[in-house]
């Protein structure tokens, strides 16, 4: 996020020597962009806007570590997910719905495990405290009649 750089550069180790983004070259290169209707990621360099703060510097954010890390795990399941696809032989179209489909009903199901294991905590012994005492207004009416 702080150099120019494009990410299949990174690969290379190590990294060759590149410019820092600034607030004036971030501007700069945006201007450029919208001037020359660039629209391949190797030229927009990941600009896609005016810097929102230009009176902090480029140098001075702190690194998303935890979207970093979501990101990468987020990479490496869908490498092994098309691992498991490519090796174990790729599946159907019927077979992703159905696996997709049993995901969002296992989902459903714990969602509605929970909110039956809460009403029985909260509202349950509510409800017995007016079933027992239906019954002794019931007694108590027989008693009269």
């Amino acid at each position: 996020m702080w150099c120019q750089s494009h990410p299949s550069d990174w690969r290379h180790h190590p990294l060759p020597p590149t410019e820092h983004w600034t607030i004036e070259k971030i501007t700069q290169h945006k201007e450029h962009i919208d001037r020359e209707h660039l629209k391949e990621p190797r030229q927009v360099l990941g600009v896609v806007s005016h810097p929102i703060w230009d009176f902090v510097e480029v140098e001075n954010y702190i690194f998303p570590e935890l979207h970093a890390e979501i990101g990468i795990v987020n990479n490496v399941l869908e490498k092994f997910y098309s691992f498991i696809d490519d090796q174990v032989g790729a599946i159907t179209p019927e077979e992703a719905t159905s696996r997709n489909s049993y995901i969002i009903a296992d989902v459903s199901l714990s969602l509605a495990a929970q909110r039956l294991a809460d009403w029985k905590e909260d509202s349950g012994p509510q409800l017995e405290f007016h079933w027992l005492n239906r019954i002794h207004v019931s007694k108590e009416l027989r008693k009269k009649i």
